[in-house]
């Protein structure tokens, strides 16, 4: 496994929790831009793609599974705090 592989799971098991599982059945539902207070999420059908919103440099992974939700936040973890996105 590559570490763009890694990352990007440790990044939906560490810290992204979707919810409201069963009202979003479709790739539609969380497609498009996820913004949030300190980075931005770009949701293709086949890359994720994360933007500071400082100046460090733009993050974009391989996607090989979704897991559907109409709300989306990074999980508090270590010294991270919980952070919520919303639609753009």
């Amino acid at each position: 496994m590559n570490k763009r592989t890694v990352a990007l799971i440790a990044l939906f098991a560490g810290w992204i929790l979707m919810a409201d599982i069963a009202d979003a059945t479709t790739y539609e539902d969380i497609a498009g831009q996820w913004c949030g207070d300190v980075t931005d999420y770009v949701f293709t059908p086949n890359t994720l793609t994360v933007k500071f919103h400082d100046d460090r440099p733009v993050n974009v992974f391989k996607i090989t599974k979704y897991t559907y939700g109409k709300a989306m936040a990074q999980q508090e973890n270590d010294d991270k705090p919980r952070r919520p996105f919303h639609r753009c």
